[in-house]
């Protein structure tokens, strides 16, 4: 109530960017890579128009926070944007880059995990920024989003094993 169109905007695009990273870990274990790669540019996108929007409502506010000096909230919420980043570009850039992809799949979700803890932990430290049970329902989703990694991970090495595939990081065996 009295805030600034800036603020409103800041705060509803990091309300619905939360789930949205939340539900990512779910998407990529059902295989659904199309809707994980929208789902989380979108996701991205809104985080981006967070910080935009903070910038808009004080710039030199903004400024300090993304400092060394900043507050640890603020310093959180900077390390889940350039981790959100890093996993955004290991996406985007999988095929191309000189990784196998068991690499690939531990570094993209370590950052991932990162995005997630960083990032929820940034808004629950937020003065003000959630009331009642809103703590508790970050923390959930928090949970979940952690949870979902690993899950993501068994579900993939199911639908490999169903499909006579070997399931990553397993070596053949050598004869001889």
């Amino acid at each position: 109530e009295g805030a600034s169109a800036a603020l409103v905007a800041s705060t509803a695009t990091a309300a619905v960017a939360a789930p949205l990273l939340v539900l990512q870990p779910l998407l990529a274990g059902t295989g659904r890579v199309r809707r994980h790669r929208v789902v989380g540019s979108l996701a991205l996108a809104l985080v981006l128009v967070h910080v935009a929007a903070l910038f808009v409502e004080s710039p030199e506010d903004a400024r300090f926070a993304l400092s060394p000096d900043g507050p640890t909230r603020a310093r959180m919420a900077l390390f889940a944007t350039i981790a959100l980043i890093a996993v955004a570009v290991l996406g985007a850039f999988k095929r191309r880059l000189p990784m196998g992809d068991t690499t690939w799949r531990v570094l993209h979700a370590y950052l991932a995990s990162l995005v997630i803890v960083l990032g929820l932990g940034h808004a629950v430290l937020t003065d003000g920024a959630l009331d009642g049970a809103g703590t508790a329902v970050l923390l959930a989703l928090g949970a979940a989003g952690l949870l979902g990694i690993p899950a993501a991970h068994l579900a993939r090495t199911r639908r490999l094993r169903s499909r006579g595939a070997r399931p990553p990081g397993r070596a053949r065996a050598r004869s001889g």
